[in-house]
C-alpha cells in the first residue's frame, strides 16, 4: 500500500515497519515560532492603503462639502421651478372668469 506518490509501495520482500511512540518522545520540542515577517508585510501594506485613503478623504473633504451644497442648491431651483409652474397652472385652472360669450362653439 503506498503511503504517497514519492515513497515506493511496500511488499513481502521489502515490508514498511510502523512504530508506535508518543509524541516528542526522542526530540525535545522547541517553542511554536510563526512565519510573522509575511503577516506583517501585509498588514503593513493594508494599513499603508488604508491611510492613504484617509490622508486623500481627508483632503477633499472641503471639495466634497462644496459639491454636497451645489447639488443640493441645483435640486432645490429645480423644485422651485416645478413649484413655480404648477401654481401657475393651478391659478389658470381656479380661475373662474365669465366672459359673456363662448369662445369656442359647443360640439352638442
Amino acid at each position: 500500500m503506498p503511503l504517497n506518490s514519492s515513497i515506493p509501495a511496500n511488499s513481502k520482500h521489502m515490508p514498511y515497519v510502523l512504530e508506535v511512540a508518543k509524541i516528542f518522545q526522542h526530540v525535545c520540542p522547541k517553542p511554536r515560532t510563526i512565519a510573522m515577517t509575511v503577516i506583517n508585510k501585509s498588514m503593513k501594506t493594508r494599513l499603508q492603503t488604508i491611510d492613504r485613503r484617509l490622508q486623500r478623504l481627508e483632503n477633499l473633504l472641503p471639495q466634497i462639502k462644496l459639491r454636497r451644497n451645489e447639488k443640493l442648491n441645483q435640486e432645490i431651483e429645480s423644485l422651485n421651478q416645478k413649484l413655480r409652474f404648477l401654481h401657475k397652472r393651478m391659478q389658470v385652472a381656479d380661475s373662474h372668469n365669465w366672459r359673456g360669450v363662448l369662445t369656442r362653439a359647443p360640439l352638442w
